[in-house]
Formats: C-alpha cells, structure tokens, sequence
C-alpha cells in the first residue's frame, strides 16, 4: 500500500500530474 502511494507520489514529482497527487492522497488515507 505504501510502496503504491509513494509510487503516485513520485509521479507527481516527476510529471506535476494533479491526478497522481489526487491519486496519492486517496491511497494515503486509506
């Protein structure tokens, strides 16, 4: 779980993509 939202994390990083970071908190909260 954590290894996929630090994978989100990383691409938001890398691209700014809203929808990874978006992605990201979801997997986060969970």
């Amino acid at each position: 779980m954590f290894l996929t939202a630090d994978f989100f994390w990383r691409l938001f990083e890398s691209t700014g993509s809203i929808r990874a970071y978006m992605l990201y908190r979801r997997l986060i909260v969970h």
